[in-house]
C-alpha cells in the first residue's frame, strides 16, 4: 500500500493524474483536462447504486422515489440516502408535487453518458444491453 501511495503521490505531483476525495474514498483520474464537475460525475458513476439511479433518471427524465426503489431493488430509505448524495453532488434535483418527491437529472444527459462511455466502457456495455432488452 505504501508503494502505491508513493507512486500515486508522485504522479499527482507531476500532474499526470488528479484526485477527488468523496467521503471515505479518494479517486484518481488521468489529467486530461477534466474539470471538477466531470470528476464529480465520474465519482458518482463509480458507485454502482448511484450510477444505476442516475442512468435510470436519464432514461426516465422524471421519476418518484418509489419507482427508483423498485428499479434498484433497495428500500425507500436507502433510495433517499443515495438521492441526497446525488443532490449534494449537483447531479439531481428534487421537487414536491402532490405529496410525492419527484427527481430529475440536473446535468446534461449526453455529457454524463459520454463520460460513462469513455471512462467506464464495461459498465456502458452492460447498460447498453439492458436498454436493448427494454426496447425489444
Amino acid at each position: 500500500m505504501g508503494v502505491i501511495q508513493y507512486h500515486l503521490y508522485k504522479l499527482e505531483k507531476d500532474r499526470a493524474i488528479v484526485s477527488l476525495r468523496r467521503g471515505l474514498y479518494k479517486r484518481f483520474y488521468p489529467n486530461m483536462g477534466l474539470g471538477v464537475e466531470e470528476q464529480e460525475i465520474l465519482s458518482v458513476l463509480s458507485q454502482e447504486t448511484e450510477r444505476d439511479l442516475m442512468l435510470y433518471l436519464i432514461r426516465k427524465q422524471q421519476t418518484s422515489q418509489k419507482e427508483l426503489s423498485e428499479f434498484a431493488h433497495i428500500s425507500a430509505s436507502s433510495t433517499n440516502w443515495h438521492m441526497k448524495r446525488l443532490i449534494e453532488a449537483g447531479l439531481v434535483e428534487a421537487r414536491r408535487e402532490a405529496g410525492f418527491v419527484l427527481y430529475r437529472c440536473r446535468g446534461d444527459p449526453a455529457r454524463i453518458v459520454k463520460l460513462l462511455k469513455n471512462y467506464h466502457p464495461r459498465i456502458w456495455e452492460t447498460w447498453a444491453e439492458r436498454l436493448a432488452d427494454l426496447l425489444t
